[in-house]
């Protein structure tokens, strides 16, 4: 019995030392990107932080929206704090699809993916494509 006990007990601190869960989402684009789907995945690593990764497909080049437009932006927004740019997608015309990893200390926040003319824009633009809210579990 107690050799049965240790065993449960040293399989519990290893399910207790892997950390959480990831916490994934699948959502559709909004107009002008209507066949865009997105998978986000948000995880917390050892030191606490969130990694999110994300993943687009089906996304039209920006160009053929507008010409004007460059490329996908990706912004996080956390209440009280504000929109901060978390970066561009890493896309690509011949795949259709669009990918980023980026990190954020925040256990919840909502990730907007905006259609750009501008690459270092400041400032998220009024073409919202993607608007979902996000936590780690």
């Amino acid at each position: 019995m107690p050799r049965r006990a240790t065993l449960l007990l040293a399989s519990l601190l290893t399910l207790a030392s892997v950390g959480g869960c990831a916490s994934r989402y699948k959502l559709d684009a909004e107009p002008p990107t209507y066949a865009a789907q997105a998978k986000i995945k948000v995880k917390t690593d050892k030191t606490g932080v969130r990694v999110m990764t994300m993943t687009v497909e089906h996304l039209a080049p920006p160009a053929r929206i507008d010409p004007a437009l460059r490329n996908y932006t990706v912004w996080i927004s956390v209440p009280g704090h504000g929109v901060t740019k978390a970066g561009v997608l890493d896309y690509s015309e011949r795949r259709r699809r669009g990918d980023l990893m980026v990190t954020s200390p925040y256990p919840k926040f909502e990730v907007l993916v905006t259609l750009e003319s501008n690459p270092s824009t400041a400032q998220p633009g009024e073409q919202v494509i993607l608007r979902k809210v996000v936590a780690s579990s």
